[in-house]
């Protein structure tokens, strides 16, 4: 069947609702007609939406195609429920939870969809799931098996299926390898090692990536503005303090210089965001100039790397709020997103980037403070298109903090080389900390081996003078 056929047979004989785009039918199709697909659309167009009404054609119309499994991460399985039921209301679904020997007979029944996240999929991946099982394993947020050592990337190597789909908008984070990763998923017969080059041939066999500004030009814009801030006060008197002593504090712990580099950027980051000692914080009070100028309607999500500084704002900013954070309960999660979409406005909602910038639907913002830069412009976006869902009708408005003449200008500029690389292979076709390179750490601190080495030397000779005084 083609797109056409197909969306006809979804909406008579399954109750698929009639609000699909066109471009999304042609990913229904897409995966429908691929045994390995890997859907790469771009945040917000509504990947989740498509494979739930591709599952429910195939399991439909396929004899050969009974049983599905679909893992993904932990907090987005309520998230799954909901859109399957919403979508592919002709499905019987279940959550995969429990113990080992609960689970276990989840995968012998004949459930036709079983959701799962990829921590129970690690543990039961290698022994406890009968060959034959499945007959299509969906990866959500497919990134997560970047690492092909990782236990979790084995176990799902293994499971076993017939078809392989993968969802992700950005399988590139960091390094070509990480969508090899995922290629070694779909095809797990293709060889892993190869060239930028050849895993972007590779990929345009098996992938599909449409962008918001290619088939949705009529989708309201994201209209984003870097509001650029200066510290002042005792925030810069305690960051300059900080940055005054980096030299010592690096030097002393050479021995993991990457650990050293990472924790004594997050101190100056985290004074960036507030002075704890002072109360005082830039940021804050351009956070507070956004708020009273959004308007009565204003529903507004604040973003941060550090659940330390939301907490600190929420506390301080006199407007009501929700804050979810990863260490929540999936029920207290969708309770404060609940809150956030359907309680009284103007209402904010605190999200770590972690916790709230994947897989989650916050169409309802007016607009997106960016609070600090992560370390991954990917996952920035993310965020963003959070709120920037297919349904909008109304322009978003995201504000992205930047304080001069502090590290966070030097984080930006990396950040913009890390970007390329996935221009490079997945659109001609996520960063972490640790993924930063010490030479890169370093650049952020302005500091050079040469730098560390005559620090070491000053040391030494102060030891020595000291020596010779009699001192010890």
């Amino acid at each position: 069947m083609d797109a056409t056929e197909l969306r006809r047979y979804a909406e008579d004989m399954l109750g698929v609702p009639a609000r699909l785009h066109d471009y999304q039918w042609e990913g229904v199709s897409f995966l429908y007609r691929n045994q390995a697909a890997l859907l790469a659309d771009e945040m917000g167009l509504g990947k989740t939406v498509q494979t739930a009404v591709a599952l429910a054609l195939t399991l439909s119309t396929r004899a050969d195609m009974s049983r599905a499994l679909i893992v993904a991460p932990a907090a987005l399985k309520m998230n799954w429920m909901s859109e399957l039921r919403k979508w592919a209301p002709s499905l019987t679904v279940r959550s995969l939870v429990g113990g080992v020997s609960e689970r276990e007979a989840f995968y012998l029944l004949p459930i036709p969809v079983l959701v799962s996240s990829y921590e129970q999929i690690r543990q039961d991946g290698f022994d406890r799931i009968p060959a034959n099982t499945f007959d299509i394993v969906i990866l959500d947020e497919a990134q997560r098996i970047k690492n092909p050592n990782s236990a979790t990337t084995l176990s799902c190597r293994l499971l076993p299926r017939k078809c392989s789909w993968a969802l992700s908008a950005t399988p590139l984070e960091n390094d070509a390898r990480d969508v090899a990763s995922i290629l070694s998923f779909l095809q797990p017969m293709q060889p892993f090692d190869m060239s930028a080059r050849q895993l972007s041939a590779r990929l345009s066999s098996i992938m599909l990536r449409r962008r918001k500004s290619e088939v949705r030009g009529e989708l309201p814009p994201v209209i984003v503005q870097d509001l650029r801030l200066e510290l002042a006060g005792p925030q810069r008197a305690r960051y300059d303090e900080l940055w005054t002593k980096r030299y010592e504090t690096v030097s002393a712990g050479m021995g993991e210089a990457a650990i050293v580099l990472l924790a004594t950027i997050t101190q100056l980051k985290i004074i960036c965001n507030f002075d704890s000692a002072s109360g005082a914080s830039t940021k804050l009070a351009a956070l507070r100039e956004i708020c009273a100028g959004a308007g009565p309607d204003a529903r507004i999500l604040v973003f941060s790397q550090f659940v330390e500084t939301l907490k600190w704002i929420a506390d301080r900013l006199d407007l009501s709020c929700d804050l979810l954070t990863g260490s929540m309960s999936s029920r207290a999660r969708q309770d404060a997103m609940e809150r956030f979409k359907t309680a009284a406005s103007p209402r904010v909602l605190f999200t770590s980037l972690r916790a709230g910038g994947v897989g989650l639907n916050l169409g309802e913002a007016t607009h997106v403070v960016m609070y600090d830069r992560w370390w991954n412009p990917a996952v920035e976006m993310q965020a963003i298109y959070r709120a920037h869902r297919f349904t909008r009708e109304t322009p978003l408005h995201v504000v992205r903090f930047t304080l001069t003449d502090t590290i966070e200008e030097r984080i930006a500029s990396i950040l913009d080389a890390k970007e390329r690389l996935f221009e490079d292979v997945v659109e001609s076709t996520e960063t972490t900390a640790q993924d930063f390179s010490v030479e890169e750490l370093m650049h952020i601190l302005e500091i050079s081996i040469g730098d560390l080495d005559s620090l070491k030397k000053e040391t030494e000779d102060d030891c020595n003078h000291g020596e010779d005084l009699g001192i010890s």
